[in-house]
This record gives structure tokens, sequence and C-alpha cells, in this order.
């Protein structure tokens, strides 16, 4: 058993590099001053992985605020990953977007001291709904979800702590590619961009900035396994 121990550690020492990077949310060591922006289809893993990421920064004493934007969390399963110190996990849930507007200011604004990561999930699911498809009334709805998002990086640099924010894809036919939901702004104020896919039961995190590691990966009633 001692063994396993020290090859397990081993292992996520590596995944340890200069800049940030995909192994951070492995290893939950996101760097300070940092934003992240951790983007995949529906259910393909993104609420766990930030989860497990989150539980290892709680183990050490320290607070996690996470903004439910998308109603995502499911307390049962936040308890089967967050085995110790839960009373350091603070959520707030908007039910609209002026609510999540609301919301990230009070976090900016009002943040405790011993914070450590802010979470977004689902950053772009209520602005989603706010969206009619006439260019002229949306313009205001991109105006304020790019500024909710530069109000994050500013948290992120002002505060030196870490940010997450946990996005959809959508498909653009015209390239035959997947990209995030509102990418211009979300990828612009992110430090790190990584990308979750599913391949069966393998998921594979794929950092597209600023590096172009993988890392594949399960995901157990315990969490999250490396493969």
């Amino acid at each position: 058993m001692k063994t396993v121990k020290r090859c397990w550690k081993h292992s996520l020492d590596g995944l340890a590099g200069k800049n940030p990077g995909v192994g951070d949310f492995f290893t939950g060591l996101f760097r300070q001053g940092v934003s992240y922006l951790l983007y995949g289809e529906d259910k393909v893993g993104k609420t766990t992985l930030a989860l497990s990421a989150a539980a290892k920064i709680m183990e050490k004493g320290l607070r996690v605020l996470w903004v439910d934007c998308g109603a995502r969390l499911y307390f049962p399963r936040v308890k089967q990953l967050v085995k110790t110190n839960l009373d350091k996990m603070y959520v707030t849930q908007p039910r609209s977007f002026r609510e999540q507007l609301e919301s990230i200011v009070n976090v900016h604004d009002l943040l405790p001291t011993d914070t450590r990561l802010v979470v977004c999930d689902d950053f772009t699911h209520l602005h989603r709904l706010e969206l009619s498809g006439k260019v002229s009334q949306d313009l205001t709805v991109y105006e304020a979800l790019t500024f909710q998002a530069a109000l994050l990086k500013n948290l992120a640099v002002t505060r030196n702590i870490s940010v997450l924010v946990v996005g959809l894809v959508h498909e653009i036919p015209v390239l035959n590619v997947t990209a995030p939901v509102a990418g211009r702004i979300v990828s612009f104020w992110a430090d790190c961009v990584v990308k979750l896919q599913r391949k069966n039961s393998i998921r594979e995190a794929v950092e597209e900035k600023p590096g172009s590691r993988k890392i594949s990966f399960t995901i157990r009633e315990e969490g999250v396994k490396m493969v």
C-alpha cells in the first residue's frame, strides 16, 4: 500500500509545471492570480473534475466559493467528493442573468479573506437564456457577460487567488469544429484553457492554452482517476 501511495504522489508531482496547465485540475494546485477556463459538452465531467480539484483545496482548510449558474451541483455527489471541510465551500445559485451579475459583483467586492478558489459553473448558461436572437437587443447581454469575465479576471489578479470558469461548447458547422459558448469572451480573459472530451468511458482533458498537454482519466464514485 505504501508503494502505491508513493507512485501516485510521484505521478501527481510530474503534473506540476512552470506555467498553469491541465495538470492543475488533477493536483488541485491552481496558480494564484490565474484565470482558468474549462469547457466541454454536457455531461462530460466538467463539474466533477472541478469539484475534485476544489476538494483538494478545502482539505487544506482554504475556502472555495462556487457560483452555480447552471444549477449543476447535486449535494449527495458533493458529499462523495468533498470528504473534509465541507463548511469551507460557499455556494450561491443565481436564477437569472441579472442575479448572476449581482452574484459576481458581490464575490468581487465582498470576497472572504481565506478564499483560494472561485468557480463559476456554467458561466454562459443564463446568458444563453437571455439572448433574443436580435443583434441590437443582445449586444447589451454580451457586454454584461464581458464585464463579468473581466471582473473575475480582475478578482484573480488583485486578490491573488484562482478563478475557474466552466462552460459548454457549440458547433461551428462551417469550420467543422466545436468552441466554447461566447468563446471570444471567455477565452480572451482566461490564462489557461482546457477542453474536456469523452471517448466511451475515458475522458480526455486537452490543454489549449498556454500549452498542448493531454491527460486521460475516468470518473468514479470517489472522483477522478488518471489512466
